[in-house]
């Protein structure tokens, strides 16, 4: 079995890249306008060229948010058919996928392994997976964002590797405009990646030192420089400011007081969201140290483990300097988190032990069964919720052409179909016409009011209409 396997090897490999695009795309199809994607559908179709999404962006950025990357990215995503969207987010969600495979060092050529390891790891620990990898708004700020900034990674990781190139001025240019691009993301993500580009200078500047070679590339400055730039860029936005001022109001501590009040408060999302791979990535750390992978500290300050669990430590307590943020803030950090174990399995794994080939195999084949119970339940849901909010909206332009005062009711969601793979639930209309979410909608179908109540009630009072 083993050997027909290794025999088609590449087949395997490009077969479970094209089941992981068919997978999401099929999540991305049952995801519909949710949340804040009517807030900028409002906006986006105002805008009757580029130049005027432009413009738009241009507002936001004086007034909200320093995201330009991001928010323009959503607004461009809400200017096409959904139907793209869908396709274009499945292959973000694949290069994603590939950025961390790249970036997994001692692999084998085309590791199935290795890529199953990455798929289970990103479709059952990802961080709030439906706000952040398939609804419109998170996908292009988180998911997108964190694709750029691992492309800027993993390209100066290379460029490390071989730092002799040719046409130096060229890369130069090209890794301080890709800098930008990933330092202007997202603003503890693109620092996250800042942090682990620096670190990886600095092991590359100790060994050139330590052999007498050229210690420092136009590459290196630009790179940095252009990171810097953009991050720069975007926490210095003035939107930003005003953002901060509205969202630190309500903190009931300031000083150092605060900053340990935040600090802590980043503790207690770390063990919500992270328990199962923080003890994974100690288990590894443990398991790499006694196969004497980590004697010295020249070990310990170039292996890839360690480096991304830094850069996941330091993309968490960075929050911890702003207002308390959502926990799709956390998602960068759980990447670097998840690229730290894959590797650190990887390298466990060049011993051939018997029980440590067995306890890794055995660890990604139980993960491969839970996300497939996993998968279809949630994509039930998702269907479920799919189906009515279609119906919610038909019943809404029904509405709107039959009642002359366009006052509509609406069900709500039924909270049995809530999944972590939609923001739908959290992001409900309710019985308050002045509601936020409520107001977007009669905006955006044109209806005076909108108010939802719960689905019983709803079927109670007007009938079920399935």
């Amino acid at each position: 079995m083993t050997g027909f396997f290794e025999k088609h090897r590449k087949l395997f490999f490009y077969l479970i890249a094209g089941i992981a695009f068919i997978t999401i795309y099929a999540y991305n199809l049952l995801t519909p306008y949710l949340s804040d994607d009517y807030a900028y559908l409002i906006d986006v179709r105002k805008a009757h060229s580029l130049t005027d999404l432009v413009r738009q962006q241009y507002g936001e950025y004086l007034s909200n948010s320093g995201r330009i990357i991001g928010q323009f990215n959503v607004r461009l995503s809400l200017s096409i058919d959904k139907q793209i969207f869908n396709v274009i987010n499945s292959l973000m969600f694949l290069l994603l996928v590939f950025l961390i495979y790249a970036n997994i060092q001692k692999r084998k050529k085309y590791d199935s392994f290795v890529l199953l390891t990455i798929l289970s790891f990103l479709w059952l620990f990802s961080v709030e997976f439906g706000q952040t990898m398939l609804w419109i708004c998170g996908a292009c700020n988180y998911l997108w964002g964190s694709v750029i900034i691992l492309l800027f990674i993993t390209v100066y990781r290379r460029l490390l590797q071989q730092p002799d190139r040719r046409h130096a001025v060229l890369v130069g240019a090209g890794m301080f405009l890709l800098g930008v691009l990933a330092g202007w993301c997202n603003e503890n993500t693109s620092g996250g990646g800042l942090f682990l580009v620096l670190l990886y200078s600095l092991n590359f500047w100790t060994d050139r030192r330590k052999e007498k070679r050229k210690t420092v590339y136009p590459f290196m400055v630009s790179g940095i420089a252009g990171m810097c730039c953009g991050l720069l860029g975007m926490v210095m936005a003035p939107g930003v400011r005003k953002r901060s001022a509205t969202m630190s109001e309500g903190d009931e501590y300031t000083g150092i007081v605060g900053l340990l009040s935040r600090a802590y408060k980043v503790i207690v999302n770390m063990h919500e969201l992270f328990l199962v791979l923080m003890i994974m990535a100690v288990l590894i750390l443990v398991l790499l140290s006694l196969q004497g992978k980590l004697k010295t500290f020249a070990r310990i300050r170039t292996n890839d483990t360690v480096l991304f669990i830094l850069a996941f430590l330091a993309t968490s307590f960075v929050l911890a300097l702003i207002p308390t943020p959502a926990n799709r803030a956390f998602f960068g950090a759980g990447v670097f988190l998840m690229i730290a174990c894959v590797q650190g399995i990887v390298e466990a794994r060049e011993q051939k032990e018997l029980a440590v080939q067995l306890l890794t195999c055995g660890l990604v084949s139980a993960l491969c069964m839970i996300l497939f119970f996993t998968y279809v339940e949630n994509l039930v849901d998702l269907a479920r919720i799919y189906r009515e909010e279609n119906e919610r909206i038909a019943l809404i332009e029904a509405e709107h052409g039959e009642n002359e005062d366009g006052i509509v009711v609406i069900p709500q969601f039924r909270e049995e179909f809530r999944t972590v793979y939609s923001v739908a639930h959290d992001s409900d209309l309710t019985d308050d016409k002045e509601y936020w979410i409520n107001h977007f909608y009669e905006i955006y179908y044109d209806i005076g009011n909108i108010t939802a109540i719960p689905r019983d009630e709803w079927d109670v009072r007007y009938g079920s209409r399935e």
